[in-house]
C-alpha cells in the first residue's frame, strides 16, 4: 500500500478532526472516509476503507506489516 503521498497526521485525533471535515464534504461518488493508523510512516491517514479479503497479495502484506509491528514493540531499549 502506497501511502506515500497521503497526509500524515501525528495522532488519531488529528485524523479525526480531519476526517469530519473531509466526511462533511461526502458525495456519493467519492463516499465515506475514514481513518487508520500507518505502521510504516508512524502515523494516521484518512482514506476509503477497503475490504481486501478476496485480494490475496494485500492479504499477505497485512499479515508482514502486522509482524514487522509486533518486532518493533518487542525490542526493548537499553
Amino acid at each position: 500500500m502506497n501511502c506515500n503521498n497521503k497526509i500524515k497526521y501525528p495522532n488519531k485525533n488529528a485524523a479525526l478532526i480531519a476526517l469530519s471535515q473531509i466526511n462533511s464534504e461526502y458525495s456519493e461518488d467519492r463516499g465515506i472516509q475514514t481513518a487508520y493508523e500507518c505502521k510504516h510512516h508512524e502515523c494516521w491517514h484518512t482514506g476509503h476503507s477497503k475490504d481486501y479479503s478476496d485480494n490475496p497479495f494485500v492479504r499477505i502484506n497485512q499479515i508482514f506489516e502486522q509482524k514487522q509491528a509486533k518486532k518493533k514493540k518487542g525490542k526493548r531499549k537499553t
